[in-house]
């Protein structure tokens, strides 16, 4: 499994989604998993197919300002706030979730599982756009998360392209089809 530059808890999530539930169960306890039990379940997610970090190119406008306005102590100290943010927000895309960390010192993992996802549009500000970034919004049936943007991402149609190829496999995978009511 490819897991450089990934956080312990995404690999975490990952490993525990890829066993079956009965070993995923012992080993929340930290047990061993019980006899009989198979490891390998029939969806098994071991492939990372995209991973980045949202760009700074997000924060363009708050670097402009602190800029102009250095002398005071509050714009440089949210500015680098700002930039920390920023540099700890990644997105993980595996062959069954799109996964979303974020969080300076308490970090929040947020999963969507690729069957749920319903639509992706790409869209980007003026200044995404002169850097070669963009927004994606995944819109799923996820009732914690039903909207998850992907903000300042280099190549966004490509990233949005794989996204959709990855819900199209996950999808016929688990032979799940999507209705509008």
């Amino acid at each position: 499994m490819e897991t450089e530059g990934i956080n312990p808890l995404t690999q975490q999530l990952i490993i525990q989604a890829s066993m079956s539930p009965d070993a995923s169960r012992a080993s929340a306890n930290g047990q061993s998993a019980p006899a009989g039990s198979v490891d390998e379940p029939a969806h098994t997610e071991n492939d990372i197919l995209w991973s980045a970090s949202e760009g700074q190119v997000a924060n363009a406008g708050v670097f402009a300002l602190t800029l102009l306005t250095f002398w005071l102590v509050l714009p440089v100290v949210y500015a680098l706030y700002r930039y920390l943010r920023t540099a700890n927000h990644r997105y993980t895309l595996t062959n069954q979730r799109l996964i979303e960390e974020t969080g300076i010192f308490v970090k929040n993992v947020e999963a969507v599982e690729l069957y749920r996802v319903k639509d992706l549009s790409v869209s980007g500000t003026l200044a995404q756009t002169i850097f070669g970034r963009g927004r994606i919004i995944v819109v799923s049936t996820d009732t914690s998360s039903p909207t998850l943007l992907i903000n300042a991402v280099a190549s966004p149609r490509a990233v949005s392209s794989l996204v959709r190829d990855a819900v199209e496999r996950c999808r016929s995978a688990r032979g799940v089809r999507a209705f509008d009511f």
